[in-house]
């Protein structure tokens, strides 16, 4: 019962809310993602919201960006920063869809489409269309890192002399990351897997599916 921060396994929300809003029929997987984002420069070729989800959008990742730029990993970053910082670059890794890159600027940028679309915040449209009709009640994306979490588990990392420094970044970066929970929550997703109680029989069958290069092979 104990709430932590999940990292990258938040993901899989971000992508389930885009599921969500492409049942709903509010946007569609082959949209150009600067229909939603325009701060985003135009390559010449779409980026869709297929490619973001499946990490074949070509565009660097924000974190590889903050090690070449010199800047701290540990800071406040915000949404805006990485759109200014994507915006400011002059090319994509590959054109979008020749080739699988892990880009957690992609699934950033997914979470300002969702708030875009449905003017509300991920953290807001995730407690209100998954966590809370799952009852998953120590569920959120803590989107401020000002916001304390009662009896919240902190990571730590080992220091010199055997002792330990408290690992947490202060960023208030979601997409990518920034889930809280607690493991019995967790339990309550998985099963949603079986029941389908959120989006269903289509919305669980869309969450499985594996991306497609332009070459035509299936991303393993």
């Amino acid at each position: 019962t104990t709430p932590f921060i999940t990292g990258s396994l938040s993901k899989q929300f971000a992508a389930a809310a885009i599921a969500l809003l492409v049942e709903d029929k509010r946007i569609a997987l082959g949209d150009d993602v600067r229909k939603y984002v325009p701060e985003l420069r135009d390559y010449g070729t779409p980026i869709t919201i297929d490619h973001l989800v499946h990490h074949t959008s070509g565009l660097r990742d924000w974190w590889a960006l903050v090690e070449v730029a010199g800047l701290r990993f540990d800071d406040t970053y915000a949404v805006q920063d990485v759109l200014e910082m994507t915006a400011r670059q002059h090319a994509l890794n590959f054109k979008p869809g020749d080739r699988y890159l892990y880009s957690n600027t992609g699934y950033i940028v997914l979470g300002v489409v969702v708030q875009r679309v449905t003017g509300k915040s991920l953290r807001e449209f995730a407690a209100e269309r998954i966590f809370g009709p799952l009852q998953m009640t120590n569920t959120h994306f803590q989107d401020d890192h000002r916001s304390p979490v009662r009896g919240r588990a902190y990571a730590y990392s080992p220091a010199a002399g055997g002792a330990y420094t408290i690992n947490v970044w202060n960023n208030d970066l979601v997409g990518q990351g920034g889930v809280m929970t607690t493991l019995v929550d967790l339990a309550k997703w998985d099963e949603n897997f079986y029941s389908g109680a959120v989006g269903g029989p289509a919305f669980l069958a869309r969450q499985l599916e594996q991306g497609k290069l332009n070459s035509g092979t299936t991303l393993p």
